[in-house]
């Protein structure tokens, strides 16, 4: 889908929004209070929980973290206990998250409830989720919660978009290191019974910073030099619309997003491309309905249908990739529809049961190379039950039976090669939560998985992300346990949370790097990854807060019988620790400052291995971030600054790109 498209496609849900919202509007129903720019006081719940999953390990990040300017998805969730994010360049490059070990392709992410890494791609692109537009994120890390459509191996990820609320409208302009350059607008009319928004964002840079090429070797030596990144540069526009209608109990939502990218394909640090460019197109949308079934709300149906289309378009005309071709054409699609009906059955029971049918294809074409036709078909049914047996204690259980079946094609000129794969995979699991006392819960998880390799991981989705068609289904156990405290009020409140986890595999699916800077995954006989997650914060009314997250990890391959020395398991740092603190004041009414605030974030990751042998090492690394805003005229106009990398220090991702160092954003946003 085209730009030009997805904003007729935009501009036409929003006019169906306002119309139901016209004919749903009830004027005896207050609205909300007129809204200016979300200014986050962060005085109680430090270390915020979300409410879809009683049971499991969870975090919801929201507020002034997500419009910091600069910020991205991938640097977020990098500071979430349990999450380790790869990055292979900068803000328009592929950018991947793992939560406990396991991989993108495991971790269903969601962004406006429509999953993004499909059965077709696989992965989930991080550069391609715009925060500008979001009204949280939650990370799941015990498993998905029941009304997602996939189990989740390590947990889930979901974006979720603000949804109308006022009448305003808003527009803001963002700069940075590197030619980076942002503005967006949007507008939305609402209130209790319907509303509608729509926003449109463009934003470019050079990405022109400088590095250090080592010439492919690891030690400091006299031939290393500095250059600056080249054909870097990317141009991107997103647009977004968002509807929902309320009549009584019942609820509608519609949302449009579509995104396109223009960008320079910069190729490896050491051996970088100067022609190479890329070109990606994407377009989703989902109407989502909840509407009782009963004469009370006992019982309560959902439905929706959503879509995602994807192309990717890679020209190479130097072959400085190693590609042995010109140009790549990718193109995915898939349609999913679900339904899924809860029903309580007395005040402390209520179950669930759900179906979905996905329906996914992708196209891979090479000039003058080889061709790839694949589809994929997945059917699900899934039950839930929830009971609270005394208003302490929280128990749940999930269970799912999925039905792949594939058909995939591979050509070489007039020779083509067909391959059809039908896999049924059962998964479930079950947790509970204890709150002895007001502020203090315990928390225990247990599941069983199994997970069907996606046509990405076996036959490619880029030029950096190769295939292995030869993968095995993934098998595993998953357990995990844990405390939380949350205490005090709205002056002062103390939180912290610690869980550990294990995860027991078989044939897991893990990532390598190749000397030519690919990756390709593989399947490790047995696999097993221990780990601890630990979390505090302390906040003082919205004058002072201090935080701390920290993962510690284990993760080994023991297979019988390796050869190899090392048993770590590829790209999985064994220490992460992420301190912040930040520190607010105000009002002063005679400046017209509302509330102004500065701090910092300290992000730790030890060093990496990048293969199963270890040979290839992606060093620690540790950038210290620092951050300022002031909001003037009750928060309708914001400032914000910026510096990431304070230190300067070199920074390296993926397998071995660098990302860019020291560089300062600024952005402002005012909202009537």
């Amino acid at each position: 889908m085209s730009a030009r498209l997805a904003l007729a496609a935009a501009s036409s849900m929003t006019l169906c929004s306002l119309a139901a919202r016209a004919m749903a509007d009830d004027p005896s129903e207050p609205s909300p209070p007129d809204g200016a720019t979300e200014v986050e006081v962060r005085g109680t719940r430090p270390l915020p929980r979300s409410a879809r999953d009683p049971s499991g390990a969870s975090r919801v990040v929201r507020g002034e973290r997500l419009r910091a300017p600069g910020a991205t998805a991938a640097e977020v969730l990098a500071e979430v206990p349990g999450v380790q994010v790869a990055r292979s360049g900068s803000a328009a490059d592929l950018a991947t998250a793992s939560i406990r070990g396991a991989t993108s392709a495991e971790i269903p992410v969601y962004l406006a409830g429509v999953r993004l890494n499909d059965d077709v791609t696989g992965i989930a692109d991080l550069s391609l989720v715009p925060l500008w537009m979001l009204d949280r994120i939650e990370v799941h890390r015990s498993g998905a919660p029941a009304d997602a459509d996939r189990m989740g191996i390590g947990g889930a990820i979901f974006f979720e978009p603000r949804l109308p609320a006022n009448d305003r409208a808003g527009a803001g302009l963002g700069v940075g290191s590197f030619g980076e350059r942002a503005a967006w607008a949007a507008a939305e009319l609402g209130g209790r019974g319907a509303g509608a928004m729509v926003g449109v964002r463009g934003q470019r840079a050079n990405n022109d910073y400088p590095y250090i090429d080592d010439r492919g070797t690891t030690a400091t030596d006299a031939d290393d030099f500095e250059r600056r990144r080249p054909n870097a540069d990317y141009e991107q526009w997103d647009v977004w619309s968002i509807g929902r209608v309320t009549a009584g109990a019942a609820r509608l939502t519609t949302v449009v997003n579509g995104l396109a990218r223009e960008q320079g394909t910069t190729g490896l640090g050491v051996i970088p491309a100067s022609a190479a460019r890329t070109r990606v197109q994407r377009g989703l949308g989902a109407v989502s309905a909840s509407l009782p079934c009963a004469g009370d709300d006992s019982c309560r149906l959902e439905v929706g249908t959503a879509a995602v289309v994807t192309r990717t378009r890679l020209d190479d005309p130097q072959r400085e990739l190693g590609l042995l071709t010109t140009s790549v054409d990718t193109s995915g699609a898939r349609l999913g529809e679900r339904a899924r009906v809860e029903l309580r059955l007395r005040d402390s029971w209520t179950v669930g049961a759900g179906v979905s049918q996905d329906l996914e294809r992708l196209g891979i074409d090479e000039r003058d190379g080889a061709s790839l036709r694949a589809r994929r078909a997945v059917t699900r049914a899934a039950a839930s039950l929830a009971l609270s047996p005394a208003p302490w204690m929280e128990l749940g259980a999930l269970g799912a039976v999925e039905r792949h079946g594939t058909t995939a094609a591979l050509g070489v000129g007039q020779s083509w090669t067909e391959d059809d794969d039908t896999v049924t995979v059962p998964a479930g699991r079950i947790g509970a939560r204890v709150s002895p006392y007001p502020g203090w819960a315990l928390f225990a998880n247990a599941g069983r998985y199994a997970r069907v390799p996606t046509l990405g991981e076996r036959y490619g989705v880029s030029a950096v992300v190769r295939g292995s068609p030869g993968l095995e289904p993934e098998r595993g156990t998953t357990v995990d346990a844990g405390t939380a405290l949350d205490l005090g009020d709205a002056r002062v409140s103390f939180a912290a949370e610690l869980f550990a986890f294990a995860r027991f595999a078989d044939d897991l699916v893990a990532y390598r790097a190749s000397s030519f800077g690919m990756v390709r995954p593989y399947n490790v006989a047995s696999a097993r990854l221990l780990g601890v997650e630990a979390a505090a914060a302390l906040a003082l009314a919205s004058r002072l807060r201090l935080g701390l997250a920290l993962t510690a990890t284990d993760p080994r391959d023991v297979t019988a019988g390796r050869a190899l020395g090392n048993d770590f398991l590829p790209f999985q740092a064994r220490l992460v620790v992420a301190p912040e603190a930040e520190l607010g004041a105000g009002p002063w009414p005679a400046l017209g400052v509302h509330r102004a605030s500065v701090g910092a974030r300290l992000l730790y990751r030890a060093s990496r291995a990048a293969d199963p042998p270890g040979l290839i090492v992606l060093p620690a690394q540790a950038p210290l971030d620092l951050h300022a805003a002031a909001f003037f005229h009750r928060g309708r106009l914001a400032l914000r600054l910026a510096v990431s990398d304070v230190l300067d220090e070199p920074l390296h991702d993926a397998v071995g790109l660098p990302l860019p160092g020291r560089s300062f954003h600024g952005s402002t946003e005012v909202w009537w």
